[in-house]
């Protein structure tokens, strides 16, 4: 299916149409425990990519998944089912398959408020550190899920809610917005991007969309979400793009081709 053209309100992201990156064998050097269900696995050597772009990666005998770089060499993983308990219990020395960048990332952005939640809070580290004077505001069910705290501490002003009221404000991070920023990037569950999504400006704010992924190259459908290819056209969006997507924050395509919600 041909995707709809974006909006052209706001900073235009570029689109690159380049070969397929072929899979390249990586060897793990570091499993970093960020909380009992969080790791980041460090790899040993960088990846050239921009902000926002993901890797599919490999697994024998589980196949293929995505994932945004929070380091140039690493991934952060929350423990969700059969693959990432996998890819959490790398030790130094294991070997895996890696491929890409893929997928279009965040332009450049000027003092942004950099909105996250759960694990997409790591999703949202190296553009934090390609940004300049970036704010934070992230939200997580306990203190555990405010990944990379006292790291973004440094860079910025940091805004926390949790749903247990360990750190911050007991509750929602939708319930800190609006805050003041020149520009807006948002991570995180669905739902919670969703909420988020009529309380900043259309023209100065990007999501970053998540799909079950198959091809990763814009091939299969797999990935659309009302028409547009999450892989290829995202998984950047902006957000006056997202406003036009029905099935945002409704409904997906599950593995198997079906659709459940969100």
């Amino acid at each position: 299916m041909a995707s709809p053209c974006p909006p052209s309100s706001g900073p235009r992201i570029v689109r690159r149409r380049e070969a397929t990156p072929m899979r390249s064998v990586f060897r793990v050097v570091e499993n970093h425990r960020e909380s009992d269900w969080t790791h980041t696995i460090f790899f040993d050597r960088e990846i050239e990519s921009t902000p926002g772009q993901f890797m599919m990666v490999w697994l024998p005998r589980l196949g293929e998944k995505p994932f945004t770089l929070s380091y140039l060499n690493a991934v952060t993983v929350k423990k969700a089912g059969a693959f990432t308990e996998k890819l959490a219990a790398l030790e130094p020395g294991d070997e895996i398959g890696l491929r890409g960048p893929l997928g279009q990332g965040y332009p450049p952005l000027k003092r942004p408020a950099l909105i996250g939640g759960g694990v997409g809070i790591a999703e949202l580290r190296l553009l934090a550190l390609a940004s300049e004077e970036p704010s934070f505001v992230l939200g997580g069910r306990t203190a555990d899920e405010i990944l990379f705290y006292e790291e973004f501490r440094e860079l910025g002003p940091v805004h926390v809610a949790t749903e247990d009221g360990a750190l911050g404000h007991k509750g929602l991070v939708t319930e800190l917005l609006p805050v003041e920023a020149d520009s807006y990037a948002v991570c995180g569950p669905e739902r919670m991007m969703a909420a988020c999504l009529p309380k900043l400006p259309a023209e100065r704010t990007y999501f970053a969309v998540e799909r079950y992924m198959k091809c990763a190259v814009g091939l299969c459908g797999q990935c659309t979400c009302s028409g547009w290819r999450v892989c290829t056209d995202g998984p950047i969006f902006p957000a006056s793009t997202v406003a036009q997507m029905d099935d945002f924050g409704k409904r997906r395509r599950s593995k198997s081709g079906r659709w459940e919600a969100v």
